[in-house]
């Protein structure tokens, strides 16, 4: 028989867990997504091996336009390294107010991931000219 009532709402001082520990954010300093040590590896990867791309073609109110972009996992899981990067920077700028604005403005014109795998591959691609 036991001895204790069993209850999975309340337990008692000698059933309490340690406060577990949030893991902090890979990136804190909000300065570029591409900072965050995932991206630079990604990054890397697709400078040593490209990712397939395709154009698309968007229609608007205005007109069309079409677009280049890398598609497959390593340009998604970009992509949410990078919105997640904004995420952060937009909580931030709710949480603090307009003096945090200027990092939330910095990464809507950060680069997108087409643009730092082009630069990524340039950058392999120069280091390996001059080496």
């Amino acid at each position: 028989m036991a001895s204790q009532p069993l209850s999975i709402i309340a337990h008692d001082a000698t059933t309490l867990v340690a406060p577990v520990a949030l893991p902090i954010p890979t990136n804190d300093n909000l300065a570029s997504w591409t900072a965050d040590p995932r991206a630079k590896l990604l990054l890397a990867s697709c400078a040593a091996s490209m990712p397939h791309g395709e154009w698309s073609r968007a229609y608007h109110a205005y007109g069309y336009g079409e677009g280049f972009r890398y598609v497959g996992y390593r340009a998604e899981a970009l992509e949410a390294i990078r919105n997640e990067h904004g995420q952060r920077a937009l909580d931030l700028y709710h949480a603090e107010g307009d003096p945090a604005y200027a990092v939330f403005a910095l990464h809507c014109r950060s680069s997108s991931v087409t643009d730092a795998i082009d630069a990524a591959a340039e950058a392999a691609l120069a280091a390996k000219m001059e080496g």
